[in-house]
This record gives structure tokens, C-alpha cells and sequence, in this order.
């Protein structure tokens, strides 16, 4: 057989472990015993399809958990491997870039789990030269970008939208060693030391916390994204492919974010340009 059971039980202690189950807790989840469990992952008892069939199915594991499971078992993996230059992976990042990036009118582009910017719209690609990012060289960092002096220097609320920010990372930094990382160097650095103040200020936290960008010579951007995701994606690389809207939070902003997207359009074009100088902090 080609993996022994050793190698499936260090990677099923490390998935339980990572939901926060012991093995008494599992093997109740599972219909099973802790004997069972504690076998599996000592290597004396090897998993049967049956058994990973409720693995994956109960505890709702992700494509990548499931790949993972099956590649350190000595069972078929049904979830194989595929490269970045992979021409299923291509299509699939193609159709996002066609059918959903092109057609949003504002800033949008598609993040991998480490927030490689995998593909961008116009709008993305010049608001991000802003900031002085080419989305046109080898995989250009979102995660770069937000923890750079020059970009945090422009967000006016910094302290109020960076909290948004702060738990995003956090929970991506749970599956994403490479922003665990940089997310551990920013607390070392201080980034966030105002989180813990922050959490506990006096009075209610408002609904909707919008990101002031205050770029230079420009008008004051006002706005928030949203994120989300393909629906029936089965290959682990693309698993945790996040797609990221920017929405503009009033007219102005709405205006310069179109602007982005029409090379015709002077910068800074837009109806009534706000001087970043007059605007109040929402």
C-alpha cells in the first residue's frame, strides 16, 4: 500500500485538534468509539471508506480537509492535486474573471486563501497602482498591500475599520500559514494594540464601519466590500478562492469608483469632489 496508517493518524489528530474536538467527541460525532479513533491515530487501525464517508460528511469538511484526509490515507483520492498552471484551475479563474469581475462595475478581483490576487477587473487594477501594487507581476498580495505604511497612511479611520480587518485575519490565519505569519509580525510590530480598546470603547458599535480612504489630491473614498465565494467548488486549490467586491458607501465615491474603469475619465473625476479636509469621521 502506498501511505502507511501512521501517516493518516497525525493527520487526523491534527484536523480533530483543529475543530476543537477531543476523542471522546469525535467518535460520538461519528458513531464510533474512542477506541476507535485513538487506533486511527496511533496507526493501529486503518481508516475504511465507510469511516472517512462520515468524516467528511459529518464534520462538513472543506474540499482542501477532505484532499488532505484522503491523501494521507491509503485510499484513492478522489481530490487530486492540481498546479496553479492546471487547465481546469485556469478556466474556473477565467470564468470569474468573464462572468463576474468583468461585469462588476467598481473594483473586484478573486483572492486565493493566502490573499494572492489570483484575478482583477479595470477598475482593481488601477485603483491598486494607486497604491503602487502591479496586479500584472507574479502574485501580487492583498495581505502586502493592507499591512504597508504607505496604504494604512491613507485610511483615515484606521483604528475604527482596521477591527474588521483584524478578525478576517485572524480566522484566515487558522488555514493560511503564510498570513499567519504576517499577521503574527503586525501584532509584534503594534499594528493592532488598539484592538483590545477598541472592542470594549464606551457606547453601541456601529452596524456598518466604512473604510475612509483619503488619497492624496483626491477625493475622500467611503466605502466597504463584500466577499464571497463559488458555489460546488470540489478542488482544494480553489477551495478557499475568495471573490472581493468594493462598494462605494455614497456618491462621490460611486462616481471615482466608475471612473476607475473608464480610461477616458480624468483622475479624481467625479460630480461634486469632497474635500477630505471638510469630511466628517462616520
Amino acid at each position: 500500500m502506498s501511505n502507511p496508517p501512521k501517516v493518516f493518524g497525525p493527520a487526523l489528530r491534527s484536523l480533530r485538534q483543529t475543530l476543537g474536538l477531543s476523542q471522546l467527541a469525535l467518535a460520538h460525532r461519528l458513531g464510533s468509539t474512542q477506541r476507535h479513533v485513538s487506533f486511527l491515530e496511533t496507526g493501529r487501525s486503518r481508516a475504511t471508506p465507510g469511516f472517512l464517508q462520515r468524516l467528511c460528511t459529518e464534520l462538513r469538511l472543506s474540499t482542501a480537509q477532505r484532499a488532505a484526509l484522503f491523501e494521507a490515507s491509503d485510499l484513492r483520492n478522489p481530490y487530486r492535486a492540481r498546479g496553479p498552471d492546471d487547465a481546469e484551475i485556469a478556466q474556473a479563474l477565467d470564468l470569474i474573471d468573464r462572468r463576474v469581475l468583468g461585469n462588476w462595475p467598481f473594483p473586484a478581483f478573486a483572492l486565493d486563501r493566502d490573499w494572492t490576487v489570483l484575478r482583477a477587473n479595470s477598475g482593481a487594477r488601477v485603483m491598486f497602482a494607486s497604491f503602487g501594487i502591479d496586479l500584472a507581476e507574479p502574485r501580487p498580495s492583498l495581505l502586502t498591500l493592507l499591512l504597508s505604511d504607505p496604504f494604512r497612511g491613507t485610511i483615515r479611520n484606521w483604528e475604527d475599520a482596521s477591527l474588521g480587518l483584524y478578525f478576517r485575519l485572524h480566522r484566515a490565519a487558522e488555514h493560511a500559514p503564510e498570513i499567519a505569519a504576517a499577521f503574527a509580525a503586525a501584532r509584534a510590530e503594534g499594528l493592532f494594540d488598539h484592538i483590545p480598546a477598541r472592542i470594549t470603547a464606551p457606547g453601541e458599535a456601529p452596524a456598518l464601519v466604512p473604510v475612509e480612504i483619503a488619497l492624496p489630491g483626491g477625493p475622500l473614498l467611503r466605502l466597504t466590500q463584500c466577499v464571497g465565494q463559488l458555489a460546488n467548488l470540489q478542488d482544494a486549490r480553489l477551495d478557499g478562492v475568495e471573490i472581493e467586491f468594493m462598494i462605494p458607501l455614497d456618491d462621490p465615491t460611486e462616481d471615482w469608483l466608475r471612473g476607475l474603469s473608464d480610461p477616458s475619465a480624468p483622475p479624481y473625476s467625479v460630480r461634486n469632489p469632497p474635500d477630505c479636509r471638510d469630511q466628517s469621521r462616520a
